[in-house]
């Protein structure tokens, strides 16, 4: 072996080696592949050197690192991902696709940038990454340049390498955000669980102090426990901190027999209610519903329920408003006895949710308004 040549191996096997070390190390993608075409270009004595990105869609790649080449162009160029391209030909055929005249290239179109910088011969190797092709490392000689297959060969090991970096961070990243995602469920969870016990603690009074027995009281208690975990159910199937009104409408409404478009209509936009406050929406819509099976609109043959429902600005905060109406025959005076239902609609709205309700007697039936701020965050 030539002098020339050994010395070039073994440069090469230096920088593959540095570069290595460098890449089980560093989590700095953009360090990492702007250091990648420096040595690169180093290694191979190529003035032009850079790596193109595979962008999302597929049509095109994105000049992510490179050096030498004019301002602008890192970070901002692109050239069509397609095979009329040296790269794209690459990356369809997922081999090193070489170029050793761009004036005499027949096979694709040399990318307008090539030209502008007045490239002659380029070599293309692909980036394979665990999910598919990350790019392309793409060498440009302003010289006319024969490749030869120690070339192609290292570039093929260096983009393996920078390939092999890239899936180690990305994992890296996807495990760090999967153990926030953990933690920060963790929080939600045990915040939910102490508006859940407090929610709980206050109907627990209530209901005692307006149940004439024990057997009265376990089974308000019950009724109303189960409300509150029908709303936990749905926070746990949506994933999400919040609820969208219509679904803590129809989970309640359901269980008390009312059937949209037979004794039941309701309109509105979608809103999604924070988790705290549709829990004490869903009691407040149970006691609605239980009072209308008892005595209302639901305990007569052909008795019907309007629901409507819509938020307000209020400044900077939106004001929730619901309107229960309903027609079930003459209902002119409120009930004799106020139980916990009453209590609740008329103490804890405004209590817990710092909000009003509102009810009016007339003659074929009654109309409730519940209104409140929405919180913005659920705390």
């Amino acid at each position: 072996m030539p002098p020339s040549e050994a010395h070039k191996l073994r440069r090469q096997v230096s920088t593959l080696s540095e570069f290595g070390k460098r890449a089980l190390r560093s989590d700095d993608i953009d360090g990492l592949m702007q250091e990648a075409t420096r040595l690169v270009s180093d290694a191979i004595d190529v003035e032009l050197v850079k790596v193109l990105e595979l962008v999302p869609g597929g049509e095109n790649l994105l000049v992510r690192a490179g050096v030498n080449w004019n301002p602008g162009v890192v970070g901002h160029a692109t050239i069509p991902a397609h095979e009329g391209s040296p790269a794209g030909y690459a990356l369809h055929t997922n081999q090193p696709v070489i170029t050793e005249d761009t004036e005499r290239e027949v096979r694709f179109a040399i990318p307008e940038l090539l030209i502008e910088h007045s490239v002659r011969s380029t070599v293309n190797v692909v980036i394979r990454g665990e999910d598919g092709p990350f790019g392309v490392l793409e060498v440009d000689s302003r010289q006319l340049r024969k490749f030869e297959q120690d070339d192609i060969d290292f570039l093929q090991n260096y983009a393996n390498l920078l390939a092999s970096a890239i899936d180690r961070v990305r994992i890296q990243r996807e495990l760090a955000e999967r153990a926030l995602r953990q933690e920060m469920l963790g929080h939600e969870l045990q915040h939910r669980i102490n508006n859940m016990l407090t929610t709980i603690q206050a109907v627990a009074r209530r209901t005692r102090a307006k149940s004439k027995s024990l057997d009265e009281f376990a089974k308000a208690f019950e009724d109303r426990l189960r409300a509150i975990a029908r709303t936990h159910a749905l926070l746990n199937r949506t994933h999400t901190s919040k609820i969208d009104i219509r679904e803590v409408l129809s989970q309640e409404l359901s269980l008390h027999g009312a059937i949209e478009g037979e004794n039941l209509k309701q309109r509105g936009p979608e809103i999604l209610i924070p988790a705290k406050q549709a829990e004490v929406l869903s009691m407040a819509i149970h006691e609605l519903a239980t009072n209308a099976v008892k005595h209302g609109a639901l305990s007569v043959e052909n008795g019907q329920i309007n629901i409507s429902w819509d938020a307000y600005d209020r400044g900077n905060e939106k004001e929730f408003q619901l309107r229960w109406r309903e027609r079930a025959g003459p209902i002119a005076h409120p009930p004799v006895r106020r139980g916990f239902g009453s209590e609740f609609l008329e103490k804890s709205i405004p209590h817990m949710l710092n909000g009003r309700f509102e009810r009016r007697f007339g003659s074929d039936g009654i109309e409730c308004t519940v209104s409140f701020l929405l919180d913005k965050n659920d705390k």
